[in-house]
């Protein structure tokens, strides 16, 4: 239902768009690019120096060449405010261990 020359932006979850579909949209003309800073599989490729290994996500590896596809390495989440309640939290959690409260923040 969208225009051939729509361009989506993706910086929510790596799920919300089926990148098998959206490589087969690419290749065929139904939109006309992808901006992505997050991707299913991220974890195992964002953050890492991937320069002198072979890329086995072959997804990935085509969405990459096309020439209207940018993605970026999950920075959309470094904003100032996002960073500041990250290390608020930290803190608030370093606070409640060291005075032997119960811990509201604990990951199981």
């Amino acid at each position: 239902m969208m225009k051939k020359d729509a361009v989506i932006i993706n910086t929510g979850r790596g799920a919300l768009i089926d990148s098998k579909a959206l490589v087969h949209a690419l290749k065929h003309g139904h939109i006309g690019g992808i901006g992505m800073d997050v991707y299913e599989e991220e974890s195992k490729y964002f953050f890492s120096d991937w320069s002198t290994d072979i890329m086995t996500d072959d997804v990935l590896a085509r969405l990459l060449t096309f020439p209207n596809v940018i993605i970026t390495g999950h920075q959309a989440f470094l904003t100032t405010n996002a960073l500041k309640n990250l290390a608020d939290t930290t803190l608030e959690n370093i606070r409640a261990f060291a005075a032997g409260e119960e811990l509201v923040n604990e990951v199981k």
